[in-house]
């Protein structure tokens, strides 16, 4: 047995031959470990950016700080809560997704065509005058006068949302701040209108279906929904986090354990409360049936659902009794903070948005870690802020990057390709014109 001689240098790595030989073996399994989860078998990595689609602003293409998102069951739409926008806009996936002919391997910056905006931006009235302290907010100037060209002037106006909280008398055409959607079918689509307390079912045409919950704390009612899903059965199922409190107080710890939310309710077809997991008057915790915002869901298809605990740092499978089966936390060289979105597809793999990690990580179906995608970032690849990712059609995956208000497209190398789309050959011209002579 070789004896190490005692360190001389300033690091924690040994100079002497055996510790630089036990050193090297230790960045190599580092190194391996990690490898493992950017690559698969083979080596090739397993997702690759292929598009991205989006920037900051009001008009059609562009975002401000989208929340939610979903693919609908054909594959042929992607819905997004333009959170800040107050709208919901579906968007046409260009299938396949186009690049440029000479640069297979170039980021297409097209991947998707605007097909319809349900609600939009609030009227924005020109005064400055508030009617009342719902319409006090407005966006200021900054100290140079010059005003952000993301921002608008005067104040928004509220048409009755700020001071008359019943669903009878707000309007059903507007959204306020929606931040979760769903699909209930191919002209379906269920949105949480977060700020309204409510979820309401819209049809692509503009018809509301119906309209369910209002403000409040008991079955049925809600208080700033943030996840929402539906399951084969058509059972919907409503995440709910914790509600705010006032700080500056002093009492910010007493606050913390009284804060109410944190539960999960399920409904049934007829829309009536059928089960529910957590407590609306309870502390938050970590304990069986406690949780610590919730924030998404995701409904699996053969029952029960994966849920984000994010105050807790956690993804939990529940079973269809909404009993914990499986918690997801941390692996080696990987720890979840602050996760939002979380989705599966049929072979069992799971795609969690690590919000607070500003990456994706991608599970196969035995929870280990197959890769991760991103970093803090601007560039092309990176994220910040992610809250959701979506598996989509053709082996394509879907990364919501809210913060930098954009849609990231990724792509498996082997997935099948996609048939292109029958071009439509022009009517051929007639020889002569009907009544025409030489």
């Amino acid at each position: 047995m070789i004896a190490c001689k005692p360190c001389i240098c300033r690091g924690s790595a040994c100079r002497t031959p055996a510790g630089r030989s036990l050193l090297l073996v230790a960045v190599l399994l580092i190194l391996v470990c990690a490898a493992g989860y950017a690559t698969d078998e083979e080596g090739s990595p397993r997702f690759r950016l292929y598009g991205i689609y989006g920037t900051a602003g009001h008009a059609d293409g562009q975002f401000m700080h989208p929340m939610g998102m979903a693919v609908s069951p054909d594959g042929k739409r992607l819905a997004i809560c333009d959170t800040d926008n107050n709208r919901v806009v579906i968007l046409g996936i260009r299938i396949p997704i186009p690049t440029l002919p000479d640069q297979p391997d170039a980021v297409s910056t097209q991947p998707f065509r605007v097909e319809l905006t349900i609600g939009d931006i609030w009227p924005w009235e020109g005064s400055l005058a508030p009617n009342d302290a719902h319409d006090r907010w407005r966006e200021t100037d900054n100290a140079d006068g010059v005003r952000s060209p993301r921002e608008l002037p005067g104040r928004a106006y509220m048409g009755g949302q700020g001071r008359v909280r019943p669903a009878s008398n707000v309007p059903m055409d507007h959204f306020n701040r929606p931040q979760a959607i769903t699909w209930k079918d191919d002209e379906t689509l269920i949105v949480a209108d977060t700020d309204n307390h409510r979820i309401k079912a819209v049809k692509l045409d503009g018809e509301i279906q119906w309209i369910l919950g209002q403000e409040g704390w008991k079955d049925g009612y809600f208080h700033h929904p943030l996840g929402v899903d539906i399951d084969t059965k058509g059972n919907l199922y409503v995440c709910e986090p914790r509600s705010g409190y006032l700080r500056g107080l002093g009492l910010d710890v007493l606050q913390r354990q009284s804060a109410q939310g944190n539960r999960l309710q399920m409904f049934g077809p007829d829309l009536k409360p059928v089960k529910r997991a957590g407590h609306m008057h309870h502390m938050s915790g970590r304990f069986d049936r406690q949780f610590k915002d919730l924030v998404r869901i995701w409904a699996k298809p053969d029952g029960g659902a994966w849920i984000t605990d994010s105050g807790n740092h956690r993804i939990l499978e529940l079973d269809s009794d909404l009993r914990t089966k499986r918690i997801l936390k941390e692996w080696p060289f990987a720890k979840l903070r602050y996760p939002q979105g979380v989705h599966g597809d049929a072979s069992g793999r799971l795609v969690i948005a690590d919000t607070g990690n500003n990456r994706v990580v991608l599970l196969g179906s035995n929870s280990e870690i197959l890769q991760i995608l991103g970093g803090f970032g601007v560039q092309p690849g990176r994220f910040s802020l992610p809250r959701e990712a979506k598996f989509g059609p053709y082996g394509y995956l879907f990364v919501l990057d809210t913060q930098n208000c954009r849609i990231q497209v990724y792509r498996e190398p082997w997935a099948p390709e996609p048939a292109a789309p029958p071009v439509e050959k022009p009517a051929s011209l007639p020889a002569t014109i009907p009544g025409d002579s030489l």
